[in-house]
């Protein structure tokens, strides 16, 4: 599967706030939304939920 290419780039004070990065415990807990919604909902959204929650596990699983 591919990925969209990485957002790169420099803030400035124009850009407005800079938001946080998550936590590993949000990303975490985000992928286990995803599979719940996976599980409840079997249209192409279900599907699609699956494919980010993977897409999000294995860029936080460690090298």
């Amino acid at each position: 599967m591919e990925t969209a290419e990485p957002v790169t780039g420099e803030y400035t004070d124009t850009d407005g706030p800079r938001l946080p990065l998550l936590t590993a415990a949000e990303v975490l807990q985000t992928i286990g939304y995803l599979k719940r919604l996976e599980s409840l909902d079997t249209t192409h959204h279900g599907y699609a939920a699956s494919r980010l929650a993977a897409d999000l596990a294995r860029r936080v699983a460690p090298a």
